[in-house]
């Protein structure tokens, strides 16, 4: 698989978090691992897109295996960060995010759904079916209330602000530590590429 980016148009993010100057200063962007626990040794922040196909080719033909064999056996926490740059991209941060607030088990389902479903979400505008398909009534009662609470907007502003800051310019961008040392790499890396990567940064 060659490596996918989605390049963010220059200004494009700027101008919309100009209008939520409050954003950066509030409290931190989340630190939930959505795969794994926290004191894993090692942590992996993906800046992606519910809308970009790079981050969606890298979701399920990457990440899913890193999943598996690093997060569920105790060896990496997995924090997703929104970085939205498509036109329906920030409507699917916004119920992925909710998702997350409800539960790993509940983002899980919806970010599924949301890469699997890109092509017709993105073309429909309407993320919000896709993931109450996937997640049920009962969950996505709780999703809606966090969906509609303004305060998600701050929640994705401040992780589009951290990724600005770090100079985030193609999406999906990762930048992975373990033993105190952090790496950074843009694209949609296939599953043996990030094998290697995170063995090497494991070895003694």
């Amino acid at each position: 698989m060659a490596t996918r980016v989605h390049r963010i148009p220059a200004g494009l993010l700027i101008t919309a978090l100009l209008a939520n100057p409050a954003a950066g200063a509030q409290a931190p962007a989340q630190e939930t691992c959505v795969r794994g626990k926290p004191n894993s040794p090692i942590r992996i922040e993906v800046f992606s897109d519910y809308e970009c196909p790079g981050c969606r080719a890298f979701y399920l033909q990457t990440m899913k295996q890193v999943f598996v064999n690093y997060a569920d056996k105790g060896i990496a926490c997995i924090i997703y960060r929104e970085f939205p740059s498509y036109p329906h991209s920030r409507d699917g941060a916004r119920w992925a995010r909710a998702a997350l607030r409800v539960g790993p088990r509940q983002w899980g389902l919806a970010a599924e759904a949301l890469f699997q479903s890109q092509p017709e979400w993105s073309r429909t505008g309407n993320p919000e079916a896709v993931v109450a398909a996937a997640i049920g009534a009962q969950d996505m009662a709780a999703v809606r209330k966090y969906a509609n609470d303004p305060a998600m907007d701050d929640v994705i502003d401040r992780d589009a602000i951290m990724g600005l800051k770090l100079q985030v310019k193609v999406t999906p961008t990762l930048f992975i530590t373990a033993r105190g040392k952090t790496e950074k790499a843009e694209g949609a890396l296939t599953y043996a590429a990030m094998q290697r990567r995170l063995d090497a940064m494991l070895a003694p």
